[in-house]
């Protein structure tokens, strides 16, 4: 890790502690509902509605505009659209080679449902491994992990490409959840504190 300016450390820490403290001391329990009621989803129960649901629902983590996808499973149809939703998620999680390799194929358009990408394929591994991956579902911008690492620890996240988003999302997710520290009940519970200190600094 790069060496971090012990000013920028302190003053995260500072604001860790009143996070936890005064702004949300505990994990919010409608995430953690809505995160094992998903589990059972991805592992083959729930039907069409759930899946659309999932993609739309702001709960644990907004994914944004969903046109892209929206109209994507109103071309298809519900049935396909979910045959091709449950194909990504079989794949994200259980495909061959690495989680990096199978995220960046999927992010590609390689496999699955357009406008099932980024955001979506993160939020899914946010509910299957909940003490890993922070619901911070972009990994460039601003407001996603490239920038919260920039405004909270000055640290400059390389750019992404096509062949490497994979890779960046995974790396960058657990750079910020090391910082982030110890503390908190969920990865969810980490990124709350995350959203919020960025907007402290």
């Amino acid at each position: 890790m790069t060496l971090l300016d012990p000013l920028v450390v302190a003053r995260a820490e500072v604001l860790k502690v009143e996070f936890l403290t005064s702004v949300r001391p505990e994990p919010d329990p409608r995430v953690t509902e809505y995160w094992e009621r998903y589990r059972e989803v991805f592992a083959g129960g729930g039907d069409a509605q759930d899946l659309k649901d999932f993609a739309n629902s702001p709960v644990g983590g907004s994914p944004g505009n969903m046109s892209v996808f929206n109209q994507a499973w109103n071309e298809l149809g519900a049935e396909a659209a979910a045959a091709a939703v449950r194909e990504s998620v079989n794949y994200l999680l259980s495909g061959p080679g690495v989680l990096e390799e199978r995220l960046t194929e999927l992010i590609r358009g390689r496999r699955g449902l357009n406008g099932f990408r980024e955001a979506l394929l993160t939020k899914v591994l946010c509910v299957m491994y909940p003490d890993r991956f922070l619901t911070l579902l972009k990994y460039a911008g601003r407001l996603g992990k490239q920038g919260i690492a920039q405004q909270l620890w000055q640290l400059d996240l390389p750019d992404s490409t096509p062949s490497t988003i994979g890779e960046r999302i995974v790396e960058s997710n657990d750079l910020l959840l090391e910082l982030a520290g110890e503390g908190f009940g969920t990865a969810q519970h980490a990124s709350s504190f995350l959203w919020w200190a960025r907007d402290q600094v």
